[in-house]
């Protein structure tokens, strides 16, 4: 008799219930499967049930959009306690999974590194259906593909009885073959656990597998310890660095202490305060018949004992302190004995206050560079600046003029006169000039403005440079001289002086009341 319900999963009552697919399998597949022993699927209580997940669908850039569990499909009221007595094994034992880690030991040849590497496993078997999957965790420069290392399958015992693999199998401190390979189990989680004590059968306690070469020499993390002592030296080197105490470099700044040493020849040694720091000068003399050298010794911290270590590598409490300098007692600098004979002024100072300690004054003083008082200076011949052409005069080889840096960035004001030449020819009478001071340098610039037809060029009169005032003895120029109706001289020019701008007229009410 036919039956009337179409022949589709799902519509035939006489159907299996716990069948989870219904895959076509083919010939070659089923003649491997002729001789194995297909048990029906053991149920196992379980050790507690998995959380009801029924994922949103509410938009398509959901990432569980049409993603589907068996929790969606139940219905909304409904006793859960009889659903569960007709729910088939692969519905109770669904997402119920017992997870172990294992190891097997694998041969390495050709590499002096190591003879053998242990492989660990992940294993993931599923209640559901009694199927098993294997990962292996990858591990950076290890060599060997790893991640998926066996599909989720069912596995053939390795004893020839042609059945699957249960979860009796699974002991820890045991091995299981899968495929040819023989795995250590050494591991479990929580679950696991749970779910053996639920049957009568608890796992053994967990122990940790042999390292091998490759995890040892190449996995281990080389943590490099910090040399803070040979950081700071390389630091202070190129000129950086940090001050150890703040404090001590904001107190002692520009305090330095002097004292008159003597070794072969005198010296004079400072300690700066700032940093205790030490360096030693030699005192050059004219006609000593020595080559004049700076530096005896460049300014460092001093260790009290030489000793060849790594460079900078010395302690706080080594150095030369002040209260270690003491008149009349020897200092022994890199092996070499320098006798203290005197000091200056600010040093004694220091001393009775900080120590109670009466420094005697004494020492050579440095010999100063007397000045020549037979220097002939020549007259300016007006080409370029004054201060300039100076320099050659006191030096063999000129330095340029230092400029006053806080007058020129404070004082960015230009006075503007208007002038006409104080001269009796009929030509220059009516000639009109600009005259510009600028008070940041007080220098001067002269300037004529266009009047067509005059047949005279207009433009820079004058050059923006100091000029000297020959009615004021020959001193530069300054804002008082340059007062509304009076005559100045400019570089052998008269002017008279007939009118300013009004921003000229406001500075000088301001500034000369």
């Amino acid at each position: 008799m036919a039956s009337a319900f179409p022949k589709l999963p799902g519509f035939v009552p006489t159907q299996e219930l716990d069948k989870p697919n219904f895959r076509k399998v083919s010939a070659a597949k089923q003649d491997q499967n002729r001789e194995i022993k297909q048990l029906p699927n053991k149920e196992y209580p379980v050790p507690r049930k998995q959380p009801t997940q029924v994922p949103s669908q509410t938009g398509m850039f959901n990432p569980d959009y049409l993603s589907t569990t068996h929790a969606m499909h139940l219905p909304k009221n409904s006793n859960n306690d009889s659903e569960e007595l007709y729910q088939p094994s692969w519905v109770k034992m669904d997402r119920h999974v017992l997870r172990f880690s294992g190891f097997f030991k694998e041969a390495v040849v050709e590499s002096a590194l190591e003879n053998y590497r242990i492989r660990k496993l992940t294993i993931f078997y599923y209640l559901e259906d009694h199927s098993i999957s294997i990962t292996e965790p990858k591990q950076e420069n290890s060599g060997v593909p790893q991640g998926a290392f066996l599909k989720r399958q069912k596995v053939l015992r390795a004893d020839g009885s042609k059945t699957f693999i249960i979860p009796e199998d699974f002991r820890i401190n045991q091995d299981i073959e899968i495929f040819g390979k023989t795995i250590r189990l050494y591991d479990c989680d929580q679950y696991t656990r749970e779910f053996y004590e639920g049957i009568g059968q608890p796992q053994e306690h967990s122990f940790s597998p042999q390292s091998d070469s490759f995890e040892t020499k190449t996995m281990t993390k080389y943590i490099p310890q910090k040399d803070t002592v040979m950081k700071d030296y390389l630091e202070h080197k190129l000129g950086g660095g940090r001050v150890t105490s703040q404090k001590q470099f904001l107190e002692n700044d520009r305090k330095v202490l002097k004292f008159y040493v003597f070794s072969d020849i005198e010296y004079v040694l400072h300690y700066y305060l700032a940093d205790d720091t030490i360096e030693i000068k030699e005192i050059n003399s004219a006609n000593s018949g020595r080559v004049p050298f700076p530096m005896m010794l460049r300014r460092q911290k001093l260790p009290r004992k030489f000793s060849l270590n790594q460079p900078g590598q010395t302690y706080a409490e080594d150095f030369i302190r002040p209260q270690d300098i003491q008149f009349g007692q020897p200092l022994i600098i890199y092996n070499r004995k320098f006798v203290i004979q005197g000091c200056d002024p600010f040093t004694r100072y220091y001393y009775q206050e900080k120590f109670n300690v009466d420094f005697p004054l004494g020492g050579q003083e440095e010999q100063q560079m007397e000045q020549r008082s037979n220097i002939i200076i020549p007259p300016h011949n007006g080409i370029g600046d004054e201060q300039d052409s100076l320099g050659y005069i006191y030096r063999l080889q000129p330095k340029p003029p230092k400029k006053d840096f806080f007058k020129w960035v404070d004082n960015q004001v230009n006075l503007r006169f208007l002038a006409m030449f104080n001269t009796t020819k009929p030509e220059d009478k009516d000639r009109v000039f600009v005259i510009t001071y600028f008070l940041n340098d007080d220098s001067l610039l002269v300037y004529e403005p266009t009047v067509r037809n005059s047949g005279i060029p207009d433009g820079k009169f004058l050059e923006k440079r100091k000029y000297k005032n020959a009615y004021n003895n020959n001193e530069f120029f300054s804002p008082n001289d340059l007062i509304v109706g009076n005559e100045v001289m400019i570089n052998g020019w008269k002017f008279q002086l007939l009118d300013c701008d009004e921003f000229t007229k406001k500075w000088y009410a301001e500034n000369f009341k």
